[in-house]
């Protein structure tokens, strides 16, 4: 295996210990070996370039080694990266030892060990260094995977409806499409009001039941064009398009409300009744066009008064209310 290409670090204020450290990773075949005598400038160089391995002195007269191991280790840290640190030292006890591994310190050996340990040291920390870095690089790209899937990702995983960013996307194009072809754009949103009670008496995997099988009811009572969204936990939206703002009432959508009020689903650990708001809010030429976050929060202000009343409450888009809300 080739060495070549692993940076190496070395601060040592000690010509002759240098010289043998030099010679010694040179006949290992590690190339890329910096040498500085000052601490500062070592960690100004690590920020420039990285190394995998940092060997160092553990008395200097600017900085110890053990302080140089803290600043190397929290720079590590802010760019999820991993510095092997082996620290030389003409001291050889126990205490010595704990001391440096509690410091964060990788390895440590005695200068008078040089000629014979350091190269296999080096070798065996080399493999270490790359396996860790390895590692960061892996957890990384699985974060940046992650981030980029919670922002793609558009599917609710327990009723295999559309979430809040699907909800979104899907009023903006009712909006669209009822702008350029005519008509109302209706959103109706079904809130869960007693989920906290709900949440207090049962387990995550019944209530996933019960949302899953809410969400399938809600299905079942509206159009077949209709989309039926999950943007929130207790909250289920139905999206869709009306030939006229004044099919958007109460009645049009008394179905849902009826068969959902009170109604108790049935799940692993028995029947759960739920007690629903429904809100009815549309937008049309007349009452102007929302953007859909804001079509959402005037909903929302319905769904509350809903819970408050008990019934159904509809309301046409009012830009005004929308921005005093």
């Amino acid at each position: 295996m080739s060495y070549e290409d692993i940076p190496i670090l070395v601060v040592d204020d000690a010509k002759f210990s240098s010289a043998i450290i030099a010679k010694a990773l040179r006949s290992g075949g590690f190339s890329n070996v910096r040498f500085t005598n000052n601490p500062l400038q070592a960690l100004r160089s690590l920020e420039k370039r990285p190394a995998q391995i940092l060997i160092a002195d553990w008395l200097m007269p600017t900085m110890d080694g053990l302080e140089l191991t803290r600043r190397v280790k929290k720079n590590d840290e802010a760019n999820e990266h991993f510095t092997y640190v082996m620290l030389l030292t003409a001291r050889d006890d126990f205490d010595a030892m704990n001391r440096a591994f509690e410091e964060g310190v990788d390895d440590f050996m005695n200068k008078a060990n040089l000629r014979g340990q350091l190269l296999p040291r080096v070798v065996a920390a080399q493999r270490i260094a790359a396996r860790l870095n390895e590692l960061l690089r892996s957890n990384r790209l699985l974060s940046k995977k992650i981030r980029d899937l919670q922002t793609t990702d558009v599917i609710d995983p327990v009723t295999g409806l559309g979430n809040l960013k699907f909800t979104i996307d899907r009023i903006n194009d009712v909006v669209k499409q009822t702008e350029t072809r005519g008509g109302a754009a209706c959103l109706l949103l079904v809130g869960i009001n007693n989920l906290d009670v709900i949440e207090e008496q049962y387990d995550q995997s019944v209530i996933d039941e019960l949302m899953s099988g809410i969400g399938a009811k809600v299905r079942q009572l509206v159009r077949p064009l209709d989309v039926v969204t999950r943007p929130e936990a207790g909250m289920f939206a139905v999206i869709t398009s009306q030939p006229d703002i004044e099919n958007c009432t109460s009645q049009s959508f008394r179905r849902i409300f009826d068969n959902l009020y009170m109604h108790s689903f049935k799940t692993s650990e028995g029947y759960i009744p739920v007690v629903v708001g429904v809100s009815i809010c549309a937008a049309d030429q007349n009452t102007g066009f929302p953007h859909a976050k804001n079509f959402m929060r005037f909903a929302y202000d319905g769904l509350s008064r809903s819970f408050d009343t008990g019934i159904i409450t509809v309301q046409p888009y009012d830009s005004t209310l929308a921005a005093s809300g």
